[in-house]
């Protein structure tokens, strides 16, 4: 009602301004309000947007099909201070107040109105600013009021009247009725309508959506900035071309949701809602560990858009709702054409988004993410640059390309699910249903969507470039290694004939210097670990030269990442891709005596630290869980030394048998499948190996504790059962030895009959068994053949509807295939016809001039050859021309024919034609 209710905050009307100033942006507005009919308490199927007029008032309509809210969860959505969710360690949620409505709302215009139904009752309450301000009130007041379906008004009637009274006289709806004909705008039983009028306008009293470029959809126009430009009101794009989801609300809406399940009709045309991982070309994913979610991983999906390469950057997600779109980073912000056109898709559900959802709070969380989506989006980029390159080389560049998405997918207008589509539909109709599905198993609005592969544990593409990268930088260090060794061994060889100058510390002393480059450049120092393990093997002195200088040089190398580069150390825990780092020092050779033992150790400590410092491992596990073969060797050699403490503990971490290291290591580089992987994956790995190793021992413990004790118990019945036959056996000779003669005959005859009796008992007992097995082999025998025959059955119908389908597939082909030659055919019988019509115009015509051919040839044999001919006479030429032209043929068939004694205007040469041919036809013959 509209007296202020206890536990309610009594807030300043001017506060409902304020809060709504919270989105800068009008569209983060109407995306609260869809986020409402969207949230799980609602779950509306579809929500219709419109803008409507009433009373010369333009209003914005948001009308949902959800679940409605009865009288007091409207009073919650439109007071302040009211809230579902609990705060946690002293944390504010967002969206705590349930403030989505009212800032919302307030944003979009001055007065709002709702109506809802939730099958019981109905209500209406308004939040208008406009009330306020003509009431004076002191408090943001909230008039409801609830009929039952009867229309009558209920609750207490004095606020009843006094909240219907101030909703009549300050919404837009004059009478009850007009109340009720909105109440009955919802479709069906339950559902929300809101109405927002006085809608905001600019600083020129301008309305600040155009209606009117697109009738169908919601704009932002173009605002004149002091430079007289024109562009939108979205600050963050300042150099990009600004994409239609800026401005455009239809745009808008198609990415607000990661998986879109509510559809949204807009202006009365529903909106295309895309799955916008699936829209893309060329799709990879790849993987993000951030330290601080502890080993959870997070996919990101890449690719290319398809729509419009101008529109690229990261789409941020939150709970399934787009947080941030076309955030550009790593090469992408550079001002060349890298990354163009690269859409990458996370959903970030462990950063916080801030009050209005259009961003995430700057955390350094938030930070790190950008970071390593900036990394990310490069290893896509520099990868499908080169690939694509080497499929095309003389083709256009990557982003040039003519794409199409990679998979189709379509919402089912009944129960929508998305369904995925074979290659190459074009053209879908306007509404599609399960039921058009060419894929049979997902035919039908029952069958639940088919599961994504969840594979979070890899990438799905193997980054070559990096590799090929390291490798040359690692060539290039070989090779200014090899120099430096050469120099080395020259200046030392030179200094004296003997190798004694090669002493330790002379080694000592040139080794780091080597290892240590001045460059800041951090390749360099990542391929650190690279040097070394080029290193042992160069240096031609003698074993223990090799030994100490190793030792030395290891813990160097190590260390000296550490201390002097720290987005080195941010590589090694946010990437998980920086494959060669890891190890590199395995390369060491044999150690040959107990000596070394301390070395492994120290190696392994060492290792266990860099890389991860939070559990105190073993001294064994690092080496034999996640390095190369060499490693492994260097184990067995120490395991062969006399150290059997060193063996016991890697048994204990690992299984794999210590006898054969080098095997063993074979296997898991196998197993690697050639894909490099980091140490901290594989400790990782190794880390839930463990974990499910310990589970399966607790399990067999309390499968072996519940055995135990079961035959302790056994064990105890047994003990009873012997102690009691005892007892029995026991009485029973008693009972035997002593009776006198008299009382043993009369027990005798009652014996007599017990026996008989048992025998008897005896007897049944056999042929119940018996009757009892038969049954159980008959009940065996029916599962069996019931099970046989359903299954059968089943099958058989299974087969049959297989069938049944196929020859549907083969009928629909046919009809398709019949339908075509009908088309080709009745175009052919037109064509005919046609040509009908022409050939019996000629016939006519022949027809009407053969009377007057026959009079001109009567004429021309009778006339006298002397008679000069008529040459006006058109027709009479061209017989001429052609009798010349026939005669002038005739003479190079007949040498002796005389043309100079023809004469062309009789028909002499027809007949010799004549006789030619007749010539020629017997000598064809015969």
């Amino acid at each position: 009602g509209i007296m202020q209710t206890q536990g309610f905050v009594a807030l300043c009307p001017k506060f409902l301004h304020t809060n709504s100033t919270s989105h800068t942006w009008p569209f983060s507005a109407i995306a609260e309000l869809i986020d409402n009919a969207y949230d799980p308490d609602v779950s509306a199927k579809q929500i219709w947007i419109d803008k409507t007029v009433i009373n010369d008032n333009i209003c914005l309509t948001f009308t949902d099909n959800g679940n409605g809210m009865n009288s007091e969860k409207l009073h919650k959505m439109l007071s302040f201070g009211f809230s579902e969710k609990s705060v946690m360690n002293g944390r504010v949620p967002v969206g705590l107040y349930g403030n989505g409505f009212k800032s919302g709302s307030m944003r979009l215009g001055k007065d709002a109105i709702v109506f809802t139904k939730n099958g019981d009752t109905m209500s209406v309450g308004l939040l208008s600013q406009t009330f306020l301000e003509v009431t004076k009130a002191e408090h943001v007041m909230v008039p409801i009021v609830t009929f039952t379906n009867q229309h009558i008004l209920s609750d207490d009637p004095a606020e009843s009247r006094n909240s219907l009274k101030a909703i009549l006289t300050h919404s837009l709806f004059s009478t009850e009725e007009k109340l009720l004909a909105e109440l009955d705008a919802i479709i069906g039983k339950k559902g929300t309508r809101i109405i927002i009028w006085n809608l905001r306008k600019d600083k020129n009293n301008k309305p600040e959506f155009d209606f009117d470029k697109d009738k169908y959809d919601i704009r932002i126009p173009e605002d004149l900035d002091e430079t007289g430009k024109r562009g939108y009101k979205k600050q963050e794009r300042l150099d990009q071309i600004v994409p239609e989801s800026d401005y455009s609300l239809r745009a808008y809406c198609s990415i607000l949701y990661l998986k879109p399940t509510m559809q949204i009709i807009l202006r009365g045309q529903k909106v295309k809602t895309q799955l916008v991982s699936k829209s893309l070309a060329f799709i990879e994913r790849d993987i993000y560990r951030p330290k601080f979610l502890n080993a959870k991983t997070v996919r990101i999906t890449f690719g290319f858009n398809c729509r419009n390469k101008d529109h690229y950057g990261i789409m941020m997600y939150h709970k399934n709702r787009l947080i941030k779109a076309y955030e550009r980073v790593g090469c992408q912000l550079k001002a060349n054409n890298m990354g163009v056109g690269v859409v990458g898709i996370i959903e970030c559900n462990f950063l916080k988004p801030t009050h209005n959802k259009q961003d995430f709070d700057y955390t350094n969380e938030y930070r790190l993410t950008i970071a390593a989506l900036g990394e990310k989006l490069n290893d896509y980029w520099n990868e499908m640059k080169t690939k694509k390159n080497e499929e095309y080389p003389l083709a256009l560049p990557v982003e040039e390309i003519q794409k199409q998405p990679d998979q189709t997918w379509v919402q089912c207008d009944a129960c929508l699910k998305w369904r995925k589509l074979p290659d190459g539909i074009e053209q879908l109709p306007e509404k599609w249903y399960c039921t058009l599905n060419p894929d049979p198993q997902f035919r039908n609005c029952n069958v639940p969507e088919e599961p994504e592969d969840d594979d979070l544990i890899h990438p799905t593409y193997e980054k070559t470039y990096k590799k090929k990268d390291r490798e040359k930088l690692k060539r290039r260090l070989e090779y200014s290694h090899q120099m430096n060794n050469e120099i080395f061994l020259k200046t030392s060889v030179s200094s004296s004939k003997d190798f004694k100058p090669f002493s330790p510390p002379n080694a000592k002393e040139a080794l780091p210097r080597i290892l240590i480059p001045k460059s800041s450049d951090a390749a360099v120092r990542r391929s650190l670990p690279i040097l070394i393990k080029v290193s042992s093997p160069h240096l031609d002195a003698d074993s223990s030269l090799k030994r100490r200088a190793q030792s030395s040089a290891v813990p160097v190398s190590l260390k000296t990442p550490r201390v002097s580069d720290k987005t080195f150390n941010n590589h090694e825990e946010e990437d998980d891709d920086e494959d060669v780092i890891i190890l590199e020092e395995s390369s060491t050779p044999k150690p040959s005596a107990d000596a070394d033992a301390s070395v492994v150790k120290m190696e392994c400590i060492n290792l266990d630290q860099e890389e991860k410092q939070k559990e105190n491992t073993p001294v064994g596990e690092p080496c034999t869980a996640s390095t190369s073969e060499a490693k492994s060797d260097q184990l067995s050699s120490a395991t062969q030394t006399e150290l059997p403490n060193l063996v016991v503990k890697k048994e204990e971490v690992e299984d794999i048998p210590v006898q054969t290291p080098g095997e063993e290591m074979e296997k898991e580089e196998h197993k690697v499948n050639g894909v490099p992987e980091t140490a901290v994956e594989m400790e990782n790995e190794l880390k839930n190996q463990l974990q499910l190793l310990s589970e399966e021992k607790e399990m067999y413990q309390s499968k072996c504790e519940a055995l135990t004790k079961q035959v302790e118990t056994l064990e105890q019945q047994l003990l009873e059962m012997n102690n009691k036959y005892v007892k029995k056996e026991m009485c029973h000779q008693a009972t035997e030895t002593e009776p006198s003669f008299g009382e043993g005959n009369a027990e005798g005859r009652s014996l007599a009959e017990v026996t008989a009796l048992y025998e008897q008992a005896l007897g049944e007992i056999a042929t119940l068994r018996e009757q009892c097995s038969t049954l159980q082999n008959l009940k065996t025998e029916c599962s069996k053949c019931a099970d046989g025959e359903s299954r059968s059955e089943v099958d058989e119908i299974a087969v049959q509807l297989d069938d049944v389908f196929r020859q549907l597939d083969k009928c629909t082909i046919e009809r398709d295939r019949y339908k075509s030659e009908i088309e080709v055919l009745e175009v052919e019988k037109n064509q005919m016809a046609c040509q009908c019509e022409e050939l019996k115009a000629e016939l006519a015509q022949l027809k009407a001039s053969i009377p007057q051919a026959v009079a001109r040839a009567n004429d021309s044999t009778t006339s006298n050859v002397e008679d000069s001919v008529n040459f006006s006479d058109g027709e009479s030429l061209k017989l001429r021309s052609l009798r010349v032209n026939v005669g002038q043929l005739l003479a190079t068939i007949m040498p002796d024919l005389d043309l100079q004694q023809v004469n062309y205007d009789i028909d002499v040469v027809d007949e010799i034609l004549g006789q030619v041919v007749e010539q020629m036809h017997e000598i064809s013959s015969t």
